[in-house]
């Protein structure tokens, strides 16, 4: 049967087309992803805990919508049409983000999501499809899928931030480039989807295992079908035969118990309805599948929720790659490899005119800074992982044969609880390389402006300057909130200010989004009312124009800001200048709120500004070499491996048959909490102390993985026969 579908390597050549398939997708994922956190904080000025906002709604959702892609699929579409419709989602969504526009970069984020949502379920569930029940080749094949992923997912960290460092085009570039790589996987998929053929559901592998007789090691365990299943009693009668209504219970409490902590302002009303309805909708749908399913299939069910929830803690922990290590690494790492870094500038770069280079030679630019080790750029630290899955994944797959040949047989819960403890090891790395980096510096200065506050502890507080669509902002931004523990912070509260000494003192790395954050909060009314009011009429003054026509807009500064500086607005002077003689501020573009907040940074008391920028400099020299990146992404590999790659492989034999896609989107709902946990966890990004950030992660981490422990031998039992 199989070899009259035709075979590579002794699989169905449809494994190969879904390996590419999956690697163009995983190109277009993760090129993205590793763009769109320094794209929201650098680009977009977005304060880090607003970008984690984002970024922890869409790595979390792109986790959800697979259970409505997996049931559509499931009850309408078929694999194949889902597959096709999510793949052109997602490359909409993509070149979506090539524009500037905060709308479309709202919408384009919504395609991906949905995109996602149809693609993910599918393409895994049909990996599965191509081999009947019992097949041996199936874990293996699932490995060369995963090794597809891990291609792309480490070709997109190394050439989209490239395009996007290296090119006039910036960020738009590097979102372009994993457009792109949707197409290209959508146009493999296409060409070769003859080649992919699915078995019928329940049909049964009629080879022969290799055993000992057949010259292998260890004959594999007897593998229970389906059928035999829904005949063999249950491992826990009692847990199996109460789990429908147990889980109904489970569902209702979540959704009231999150109605009532939004009730008491424990909780945004946003994360509540994440927690109560994708807990609810998680309950209510396993407890539906449970209600179809009997005996030891339920146990299969149940085995699966229940290590899943194992699995939302690595995923809460390894998603802080794409945020908050992201900025660790933009903003507190030396990514000067093979020489010492330059003393950083305090001016930004001032807009030139766009080169009139050919696409060619932006390319070549761009294929340059691939190579370029001085700096490495940000998002490249993220290619260490995929990296260490290829280098490693071969003695992995030597090490589950090897160890049952000597009376070591681990199961999946335990492998799981390994990669758990693991990741947690990685974050407990993460505690050393902050006390390398936690070393003082100071700079005199003599009294806070208004905005700025020091606290009962001495720590620098202060009322974040407001977005330029925040009307109510505006209006209270000399009001002071009573209590300090109302202002923003910024590293953790590690800026101090002593005014019986009349100085600054920092510990650690001060990033130069941070320090700007502070010096806008220190303007004067005055003058961010002007700002704001220069803004809006320049986009009145766009509309009226029409598109591509000259046009100007100004305001008078009535008082003009001591010190008043444009170059640290980084404009170029055809865009924004000041006539000093009619105290003109004139633009002839439309200003977005980045520019808003860009040029906030002209009106700041030079005194305040001088200090942090030289606290900006010398803290500077603190931040810590790449090895300590290197070494945590290698440890957090050494987890995955232990947990990932078994994972899918699991969900696709526990599975029964009818609700094998929704059960897959299921185990992907692990990674939808997951990177929702990692997103929370990011939003306290700089508003804690980053020793206590990664104490707290490494704690959860290594109870995860005790408990894990603890509960092996039941998940087993649980699992009849599947390993």
């Amino acid at each position: 049967m199989a070899s009259a579908r035709g075979e590579i390597l002794g699989h169905p050549k449809g494994l190969f087309v879904l390996f590419f398939t999956e690697m163009w997708e995983r190109f277009n994922y993760y090129g993205m992803r590793a763009l769109l956190m320094l794209y929201m904080v650098n680009y977009f000025l977005w304060t880090q805990q607003k970008a984690s906002g984002i970024y922890k709604w869409y790595t979390a959702l792109v986790y959800l919508t697979p259970l409505l892609g997996g049931y559509l699929a499931d009850r309408f579409l078929g694999n194949k049409w889902a597959i096709i419709i999510g793949a052109l989602l997602m490359a909409a969504g993509e070149f979506g983000l090539t524009t500037s526009n905060i709308n479309v970069f709202y919408i384009a984020l919504g395609f991906l999501i949905v995109g996602n949502g149809f693609f993910k379920p599918n393409m895994s569930t049909q990996v599965g499809r191509l081999y009947a029940v019992g097949d041996p080749r199936r874990d293996g094949a699932y490995t060369i899928f995963y090794m597809g992923i891990n291609l792309g997912a480490f070709l997109a960290p190394i050439i989209c931030p490239a395009l996007a460092e290296g090119t006039r085009w910036g960020y738009h570039a590097g979102f372009a480039a994993a457009g792109v790589g949707m197409l290209v996987g959508l146009a493999t998929y296409l060409i070769c989807l003859r080649w992919i053929e699915e078995l019928p559901p329940g049909t049964k592998y009629e080879g022969i295992s290799r055993g000992k007789e057949a010259g292998g090691h260890a004959a594999p365990p007897a593998y229970m079908t389906e059928q035999e299943a829904e005949k063999a009693p249950s491992a826990l009668p009692s847990l199996s035969h109460a789990a429908p209504t147990l889980l109904i219970v489970l569902g209702v409490v979540a959704m009231l118990g999150a109605v009532a902590l939004w009730a008491i302002n424990v909780m945004s009303l946003a994360d509540a309805l994440a927690m109560g309805l994708g807990i609810g909708f998680a309950a209510f749908m396993a407890a539906y599948i449970c209600s179809r399913v009997k005996m030891a299939v339920r146990d299969r069910v149940l085995a699966i929720g229940a290590v899943g929830i194992f699995v939302v803690f690595f995923w809460g922990a390894f998603e802080q790659a794409g945020n908050a290590m992201n900025v660790f690494a933009d903003k507190v790492t030396n990514r000067y490899v093979t020489e010492a870094p330059p003393v950083p500038s305090v001016f930004p770069a001032i807009e030139a005119e766009k080169a009139k280079a050919t696409v060619l030679e932006e390319l070549g630019k761009a294929f340059k800074r691939i190579f370029s080790v001085n700096p490495m750029t940000t998002a490249s630290f993220q290619a260490i992982n995929p990296l260490g899955i290829f280098i490693l994944a071969p003695l992995f797959a030597w090490l589950w044969t090897t160890l049952p040949r000597r009376g070591i047989n681990l199961s999946i819960p335990a492998k799981m609880a390994i990669g758990v403890f693991m990741n947690g090891l990685a974050f407990a790395l993460m505690i050393w390389a902050v006390n390398a980096e936690s070393r003082p510096s100071s700079t005199t200065f003599a009294n806070l402006p208004v905005g700025l506050v020091a606290d009962q502890d001495s720590r620098v507080v202060f009322r974040e300057a407001p977005d330029l669509d925040d009307a109510k902002g505006f209006e209270a931004f000399e009001e002071l909130p009573k209590e300090t523990k109302q202002f923003a912070v910024v590293t953790g509260g590690r800026l101090k200010f002593s005014p019986a000494q009349g100085k600054f003192d920092m510990i650690g790395v001060l990033a130069d989004t941070d320090r700007d954050r502070l010096l806008r909060a220190s303007v004067s009314k005055d003058y961010l009312e002007a700002v704001r009011q220069l803004a809006v009429q320049s986009k009145e003054a766009k509309r009226k124009a029409g598109a591509d026509k000259p046009f100007e807009a100004s305001v008078t500064l009535t008082q003009i800001p001591a010190g008043f500086d444009l170059r640290y607005a980084g404009f170029a002077p055809d865009k924004v200048s000041f006539d000093a003689a009619t105290k003109a501020l004139k633009t002839t573009v439309a200003l977005e709120d980045r520019d808003y907040k860009r040029l906030l940074l002209a009106g700041v008391e030079p005194k305040l500004r001088d200090a942090l920028n030289d606290l900006f400099v010398k803290s500077a020299s603190f931040k810590v070499g790449v090895w300590w990146l290197f070494a945590f992404y290698i440890l957090c590999t050494l987890g995955e491996l232990c947990l990932s790659p078994v994972g899918l492989s699991m969900v696709s034999k526990l599975a029964p048959a009818k609700f094998a896609t929704m059960l897959m989107g299921m185990w992907l709902l692990t990674s939808f909490f997951g990177n929702y946990a990692a997103g929370f966890a990011g939003e306290l990004w700089g508003t804690v102390h980053p020793t206590t950030y990664f104490v707290a992660i490494a704690a959860a981490l290594f109870g995860a993985s005790a408990v894990c422990f603890l509960v092996t031998r039941k998940i087993v039992s649980m699992m009849h026969g599947v390993n």
